[in-house]
């Protein structure tokens, strides 16, 4: 086996420049992969199995020992094998990790279980998180697109019961926005539609960003009416026309995670609890602001342990992606301890975000 160096690059907080013998680089993939499959910090003589014989058990402490000076791994007590840490993890995701494919069957279950829900990004998006969760035993997420990234097209003002308004937004990729309204006063159906109507004439074609910040001025010269019902829009616009909210992140695989050997003891139960039932955190995690590294070729994103930037995460890596509706976008992904399969994970979104893309361009055609 040849011990010449190898140059790389990686991404841990900031740019560095590394190199890794072939030798080096092979015990810390072997230390990686097994302790991702057991859990148990990897010793010397597990590694040399491997090898066949070609590197001495002696040899191999020498090499892990190295690695541990130079922080890509650890070892939990003195008689313990090695386990990786966030940096170790991450020279392996950025230069030594394999393709691990889905297999047919997998590719198969994931495409039928998203083709069979309704139409509703909501309910697309609760398949795909289950069937995440399912096949990584991990934590599934899905993010909602970002509405006000959207081209406005209309508006619809329903009344559902008294004093109570259902809104309906549509934007021109095809995906739909419904929220509810308590009023302070019934409004007629008549008087609604002509509201509805005066806002499409005014403000289609507008970003739901652009509306947001100038709705005032767009519709202001129409407060005095005794037509329509703008002005309770105008007071209601930074509801009707929000951008992420608790509601438009999906999570899926609860059980899974909480059965992993990393969340056994009660500290670690209390935080991954909180993390679960905190969606603001979720959904930071989940938007462009926690980028640390982007896997340019697929547009996959992972950021591990404490490269993610909120401290009740700081034990976990997430691996996300883009899927598209149209002209705006949403995110897909899991989260789980750092110690998972980081190759067939990859792979594994990388695929939802393609069927969710197609799906979503199917329903809409």
């Amino acid at each position: 086996m040849s011990d010449a160096p190898v140059k790389t690059r990686i991404c841990y907080g900031q740019m560095e420049a590394l190199e890794l013998t072939k030798r080096e680089q092979f015990v810390l993939t072997s230390i990686i992969e097994k302790f991702v499959a057991s859990a148990n910090p990897v010793g010397s003589k597990l590694i040399e199995s491997d090898c066949h014989g070609a590197i001495s058990s002696a040899t191999i402490r020498n090499v892990m020992s190295e690695l541990e000076l130079r922080g890509f791994v650890k070892q939990p007590h003195t008689s313990a094998g090695r386990m990786p840490t966030d940096k170790g993890y991450r020279f392996y995701v950025d230069t030594l990790m394999p393709v691990q494919a889905l297999s047919l069957q997998e590719k198969n279950n994931i495409y039928n279980t998203i083709i069979s829900v309704s139409k509703d990004v909501s309910d697309v998006l609760e398949a795909a998180t289950q069937t995440l969760a399912r096949i990584s035993s991990q934590l599934g997420l899905g993010l909602a697109p970002r509405f006000y990234e959207g081209i406005f097209e209309k508006i619809e003002l329903i009344p559902i019961a008294f004093k109570k308004i259902l809104v309906v937004i549509s934007i021109e990729s095809g995906f739909v926005k419904t929220i509810t309204l308590e009023i302070d006063k019934d409004i007629s159906r008549e008087r609604l539609e002509e509201t509805a109507r005066i806002i499409n004439e005014r403000l289609s074609g507008l970003s739901l960003k652009e509306i947001k910040k100038t709705i005032d001025r767009r519709l202001s010269g129409l407060l005095d009416s005794e037509n329509n019902f703008i002005d309770f829009v105008i007071n209601s616009s930074g509801k009707i026309f929000a951008d992420l909210s608790p509601n438009d992140l999906h999570l899926g695989g609860t059980a899974n995670i909480m059965s992993l050997p990393e969340f056994s003891d009660h500290q670690s139960i209390v935080k991954i609890m909180e993390l679960i039932d905190d969606k603001e955190i979720l959904i930071h995690l989940m938007s462009d602001e926690n980028s640390v590294e982007l896997i340019s070729e697929n547009n996959i994103r992972i950021t591990i342990g404490e490269e993610n930037k909120k401290e009740l995460v700081s034990h976990c890596s997430l691996i996300t992606t883009t899927y598209e509706i149209g002209n705006i976008s949403g995110r897909i992904g899991i989260i789980g301890p750092t110690r998972m399969n980081y190759s067939k994970l990859v792979v594994l979104v990388d695929y939802m975000s393609k069927v969710l893309t197609d799906v979503f361009k199917m329903n809409n055609d």
